[in-house]
């Protein structure tokens, strides 16, 4: 079996994808590197967040690039480490107007070349119930617009293939296990 050099956290808003890294990178300790999320690094350094379908795309074409040069910093800087990314390239999609429809020709890349960056995609829901959703202090959407946005991230990475989904549960420390059970089987226990 061969070592996978990139696996994307994708999902929702709120769905526990930085929680869930923070965990495995204590649980598989120095064979692993984080790859941070572009959009909170953007959004934090006061990236604007102007309404409108226009601004949308320029915002996720910043996002789309951010992504790719962490994440190649991350295999110029540690490159036997797997990368653990906090969102792949094909999450921008999901975020990009009239359902992602011109996104890819507009960073020049096809749907192959972005599902080839991932190994493995873990997609991780944010909550169904409303009264346990939270917010990060980056994070603007409603609890309607997370469920929405997750299942439009899981329809862009539906043709992985070797995608596994980890649905809401009551503990987040279930999803804790189930990805790390799944990490545990297609890259061993390091």
């Amino acid at each position: 079996m061969l070592k996978p050099k990139r696996i994307a956290f994708t999902g929702g808003p709120s769905g526990g994808k930085t929680s869930l890294i923070e965990v495995v990178l204590r649980h598989f300790g120095a064979k692993v590197t984080a790859v941070p999320e572009a959009a909170t690094i953007l959004y934090s350094g006061g990236f604007p967040r102007k309404p409108g379908s226009a601004s949308m795309k320029h915002i996720q074409r910043a996002i789309y690039y951010v992504v790719r040069e962490l994440e190649d910093l991350s295999f110029t800087m540690e490159p036997k480490k797997i990368a653990l990314c906090d969102r792949g390239t094909l999450d921008n999609m999901a975020y990009w107007p009239k359902g992602g429809k011109g996104f890819l020709e507009s960073i020049e890349s096809t749907m192959e070349e972005e599902l080839s960056r991932y190994d493995i995609v873990i997609h991780l829901s944010p909550p169904v119930k409303q009264d346990i959703y939270r917010l990060s202090t980056t994070r603007i959407e409603s609890h309607a617009k997370a469920l929405e946005l997750d299942k439009r991230t899981q329809e862009m990475w539906k043709n992985h293939p070797k995608r596994f989904l980890i649905s809401d549960e009551p503990d987040f420390l279930i999803k804790v296990n189930k990805a790390i059970k799944i990490l545990e089987k297609e890259i061993g226990k390091m």
